[in-house]
């Protein structure tokens, strides 16, 4: 979409430590909820954007931008709202906002068919059969898809390079009985899909971003295939839920594709099955609380799930927030309540909004409000890659409570005691997670793994780039990424090492070893392809002249070649001058530019003395044309006179630099032949 068509609005919105309508304790009439750091914020239904603790506020003008229904923390930029008149906003701690005119169908921006998805700089925002993708800052638009029914499943890498989307995409009945669901796994660095197909009888899928694995979840079984290698014909993994489908109350994956789950009645309690996508490892967990028909549920990457079972019939939602690896279990009833609920998994803490109400589980106080005797720690978090190098702008995350680093790779947690999951971000480094333990003043020393750009171009020896080729990066016997190259040229981010590059153009593969110890271009030659070149000597009627005689000529003026009536030569794309003789008929020559497999015919005309053909001239204007075949084969047609010259080599030479115009003969182009008469 063109810039002139982004409508970005800048309004002051921010106000810090307002005076403003206050509102209770108990965070009636919330709308969405979102976490940025150690604090909650709530959008509500008048329209306003406020920290739990009420310190910050932003105020949205809901005659121009409408009410708020989404709210999505965006790290290191401040809050994305998604408004019911679809209006994106991005808003700042710093006093700004940017707003966005979204094209969607504003009757689509409801909680359960809409949302926002964050990751690195890149916003994903669905509703209905509409997705965009949108650059931040600046809420750029990247990228859009709709389809013709609905979208259910959404998934951004965590570098924000990558999409993966699910929806049915078709009219027919039967179709969407059998889940014939559309897949489209798209690169957005090259604006390729990388897959794109539908897939029959599947629940969902999403890709192992770590490994670059799809994962399809179908009926039978849950499938796993390596993205790079192009085709879904090997199946790597594959596993089988001990619960059929049909009895899934939910199902989903976890932000990194690392782990899979879904919830099934078990008796009269809720059961959950996790599973992880890697290591084949699984576990199954009977919370304390009904299932029912109504369930939502959310996985985290640290095994965290949080789920709402809503029984209509006691008018009660039911919520847990479960450890998959310990069995931990936290639960929550919530009555009376009504199926409006919202629920949303910010780290370690689940959040459920009934009836427009914030429940937190565990239950938590505003950030002020600490239970007396929590001693609050403090956590020195050093980032640095793996030449010890600091890493400046790494986001460290201990649970929901996030900083960023200085120049010296160094930043500081406030964490009281207790189990963190710990994770730690760079956009040049890969992403660290592990447990973290508090119980005093700490020094943490994180190594991230530094992540470098290799870019490989192929090009032939006369410089010409191909306009496709396959370029495979290998590091070792298990780790390889391979890729087709538009232009023969690809980007790759890896970490430094040895390399083995592989190019792969028609019948030839070049490997290149390289060391990579920065961001690095590199520049492969491949060997000039070779093309045939078919000359086919007629006389006006078209029938074959016997005892004809074919010389090629390169641009030098060297002899190549001598062939007979029907000659065939194998050669560089490149200029030749093409010369026929023979017996009774005017001598005929023609020069012609050849990038393809080319078949060149060559009319002669009868001659008009009885010795004129045993003139070894060439005609004065030297011209070839082409038509194009079915095959990609070229048939040129000429039919001229000539001039009587002598000494056939230096005149092809002097001939050629004197060209004026030439028309090339190559399998996508076709021209009418031209003609001279002396």
């Amino acid at each position: 979409m063109r810039n002139s068509a982004l409508a970005l609005v800048a309004a002051i919105a921010l106000s810090v430590f307002a005076a403003a309508q206050p509102l209770s304790s108990s965070s009636a009439d919330v709308i969405d909820v979102s976490a940025y750091g150690s604090s909650l914020f709530l959008a509500l239904e008048n329209g306003l954007v406020k920290s739990q603790d009420d310190s910050l506020k932003w105020y949205l003008s809901t005659s121009d931008y409408g009410f708020p229904v989404h709210l999505e923390a965006a790290p290191r930029h401040g809050l994305l709202v998604l408004t019911d008149r679809a209006w994106l906003g991005l808003l700042t701690f710093d006093g700004r906002s940017l707003w966005l005119r979204l094209a969607v169908d504003p009757n689509l921006i409801k909680p359960g068919t809409s949302g926002i998805i964050y990751a690195n700089d890149t916003s994903l925002i669905y509703a209905g059969k509409s997705v965009l993708l949108v650059s931040l800052p600046k809420l750029e638009i990247i990228w859009t898809r709709d389809i013709y029914n609905k979208y259910t499943g959404y998934s951004l890498s965590p570098a924000g390079d990558a999409v993966v989307l699910v929806g049915f995409n078709t009219i027919c009945s039967i179709c969407l009985m059998n889940e014939e669901k559309l897949v489209i796994v798209r690169n957005l660095r090259n604006g390729k899909n990388i897959i794109e197909g539908v897939i029959p009888h599947l629940k969902t899928a999403t890709v192992l971003w770590r490994r670059n694995w799809l994962v399809l979840v179908q009926w039978d079984a849950i499938k796993v295939y390596d993205l790079n290698t192009g085709v879904l014909n090997t199946t790597l993994k594959a596993y089988t839920p001990p619960q059929s489908h049909d009895k899934w109350l939910s199902y989903g994956f976890s932000p990194s594709g690392e782990l899979f789950y879904y919830t099934c009645p078990d008796g009269e309690r809720l059961g959950v099955y996790v599973l992880d996508m890697e290591r084949g490892i699984s576990r199954y967990t009977v919370l304390p609380i009904p299932a029912r028909k109504k369930v939502l549920s959310q996985l985290a990457d640290n095994w965290k799930l949080a789920a709402v079972s809503y029984d209509s019939s006691a008018g009660a939602a039911y919520c847990a927030l479960l450890d998959a690896l310990t069995g931990e279990v936290h639960t929550e009833t919530i009555s009376p309540a009504s199926p409006s609920i919202v629920l949303k998994l910010l780290g370690g803490t689940a959040a459920v909004i009934v009836d427009r109400a914030l429940t937190t589980i565990p239950n938590q106080r505003a950030p002020e409000t600490n239970v007396a005797g929590s001693a609050t720690y403090s956590v020195a978090v050093k980032v640095v890659d793996d030449v010890g190098v600091p890493l400046q702008g790494a986001l460290v995350c201990a649970n929901s409570t996030c900083a960023t680093t200085a120049v010296d790779g160094v930043t500081t947690l406030k964490l009281t005691q207790g189990r963190y999951t710990l994770v730690a971000t760079h956009t040049s480094a890969e992403t660290y997670r592990g447990t973290l333990d508090v119980s005093g003043n700490i020094t943490v020393p994180l190594i991230l793994t530094r992540l470098f750009t290799l870019t490989v171009k192929g090009v032939l020896e006369n410089g010409i780039t191909p306009p496709s080729c396959i370029l495979t990066l290998v590091k070792s016997s298990d780790r390889a990424w391979n890729t087709t190259a538009p232009n023969c040229t690809a980007g790759f981010l890896v970490s430094r090492g040895l390399y083995t590059v592989v190019v792969q153009f028609d019948d030839q593969m070049i490997e290149q070893n390289i060391e990579l110890k920065e961001d690095m271009f590199l520049l492969v030659r491949l060997g000039e392809e070779k093309v045939k070149l078919v000359i086919e000597v007629v006389n006006k009627s078209g029938a074959p002249v016997d005892n004809a005689t074919i010389t090629v000529f390169g641009d030098s003026g060297e002899v190549l070649a001598s062939l007979d009536e029907r000659g065939t030569i194998t050669v560089k794309p490149g200029r030749y001058l093409i010369r026929v003789e023979a017996p009774g008929y005017l001598n005929w020559s023609a020069a012609v530019k050849v990038y393809g497999d080319t078949r060149l015919q060559a009319v002669l005309e009868p001659s008009r003395k009885p010795d004129e053909s045993q003139s070894l001239a060439l005609q004065e204007l030297v011209v070839a044309t082409a038509l194009s075949g079915a095959a990609g084969v070229l048939a040129g047609l000429l039919s001229m006179r000539f001039r009587t010259l002598s000494r056939v080599r230096s005149f092809a030479s002097a001939q050629l630099s004197r060209l004026k115009s030439t028309f090339e003969a190559t399998p996508h182009t076709k021209e009418k032949g031209v003609k001279r008469k002396d």
